[in-house]
């Protein structure tokens, strides 16, 4: 029986794990002296003097490490309990770069700090900032402020922008941020991209779809948001189907994927580029799996190899690429009650019908790693396959393994990355349930 003891003491074992593999990691990277300093939420803390939990990282192997993190408590940089900043650090010679950054800001009275330890660590220099000089964002986000919000229908902020009762949704430092805005009716959700681009292809994607009679939520941004990165949509529903049991959900998301299958894929489609992206994305993987824990060298080689060759067996010579939504999963899935919306389509590409169907499949397996069966996916992935075929789908159960496989294999970094109590054990646990799928 779980006793409060017993858990603080597991706790205490996993985060101990994670410290030593985080150090591991920083001593084979003596190119980055900070590194351990941004891996690490004691010693954040005591290099920033408040409380902070790491909950996103970013790691360039011999180059830089850049970490979203939020306050537990009253921090020095005018932002409260609950709150995001980001912290980076990089290689010596690139510290005057982050000096010059931090110039500016202090001469805009932005915020961006560079902070150091007390020695023998002289060489730690770690720059520090709000959500709001994130460096790549800081444009978008500001002509957010200053001009997006009543174009969308928001309410002006009080106070500092993305104060209460502004929410953080995601962020993804020097990528995007994703806030819900109260407005005078529904509150907004609003995401801010660095590329402009992003958000202007889809603004017209979510039209496209509209009219084809997909479930997706309106778009509230016009061009001139789009062209400054931001997109947005209503709050809507109770929350994604991966946070609920939902039969009825999960059968119509199927439904709805068929549909967008269905679509005309268009003339620019490319399944050779298609081919090339699948491979730097499998090689990129293996690279930084092999980097973050070298004792898994053999088994990601032995997986990179059964994929490459898999991935190609199912790819644009034996299957007709379509329209894929690139990043489908539960979590991309708002359910109200039996109704759906289906969101976040920054990935969309063409592809292999199936591929979908196996990203969804993987991501409801990592949910639960226990209830793990014979074939790739569990309860919601079987309504959805149901869903999909009846809505004339097509797909074999071999095609959703392989491409469950995939997903697994680039979802290995993300425990990492999202800095998992033992991060070490589950992306062991990706490679292994992936070479189990695609033996």
């Amino acid at each position: 029986m779980s006793t409060p003891q017993g858990l603080r003491l597991q706790e205490e074992w996993l985060q101990a794990q994670r410290r030593d593999a985080d150090r591991a990691l920083a001593a084979r990277d003596p190119r980055i002296p900070g590194l351990n300093w941004v891996l690490d939420d004691e010693l954040l803390s005591e290099l920033l003097g408040e409380s902070v939990r790491i909950i996103r990282t970013r790691y360039k192997p011999h180059t830089s490490a850049l970490v979203a993190f939020r306050r537990a408590g009253s921090g020095s940089y005018g932002s409260g309990a609950g709150s995001y900043g980001w912290a980076l650090t990089t290689t010596p010679e690139h510290v005057g770069k982050l000096q010059q950054r931090a110039d500016s800001s202090q001469k805009r009275d932005g915020g961006i700090r560079l902070v150091q330890p007390d020695r023998p660590h002289g060489d730690v220099v770690v720059a520090v900032g709000p959500i709001e000089e994130d460096w790549p964002l800081r444009p978008n986000l500001r002509w957010l402020r200053d001009h997006g919000l009543g174009r969308l229908g928001a309410l002006p902020a009080a106070g500092r922008f993305l104060d209460p009762p502004v929410s953080v949704l995601r962020y993804n430092p020097e990528r995007r941020l994703v806030v819900r805005i109260p407005s005078a009716t529904l509150p907004v959700v609003v995401k801010t991209a660095v590329q402009a681009d992003e958000a202007a292809e889809g603004l017209r994607l979510r039209q496209r779809l509209q009219s084809q009679g997909i479930p997706v939520l309106p778009e509230l941004a016009d061009p001139e948001c789009a062209a400054h990165g931001i997109s947005a949509s209503p709050d809507w529903g109770h929350g994604d189907l991966g946070g609920v049991d939902n039969d009825p959900a999960a059968y119509r998301a199927g439904q709805a994927l068929a549909a967008i299958h269905g679509m005309d894929a268009g003339t620019g489609a490319d399944p050779m580029a298609d081919m090339e992206d699948l491979v730097s994305q499998l090689m990129a993987t293996r690279s930084m799996i092999t980097c973050l824990l070298p004792g898994l060298e053999a088994p990601v080689d032995a997986l990179t190899g059964r994929l490459l060759a898999a991935v190609g067996a199912a790819g644009p010579r034996r299957q007709q690429p379509v329209m894929v939504h690139g990043d489908f999963s539960a979590d991309q899935v708002l359910v109200d009650g039996p109704a759906i919306r289906i969101i976040d389509f920054d990935r969309v590409t063409t592809s292999d019908p199936a591929r979908d169907l196996g990203s969804f499949a993987a991501v409801e397996d990592i949910a639960d790693p226990a209830g793990v069966g014979p074939v790739a996916g569990g309860r919601k992935t079987a309504q959805l396959i149901d869903g999909y075929r009846e809505a004339g789908g097509h797909v074999s159960q071999a095609r959703v393994e392989t491409w469950a496989a995939f997903r697994l294999f680039l979802n290995s970094v993300d425990p990492f990355r999202n800095r998992a109590s033992d991060w070490p054990a589950d992306t062991s646990w990706h490679i292994r349930r992936a070479l189990e799928l695609i033996a």
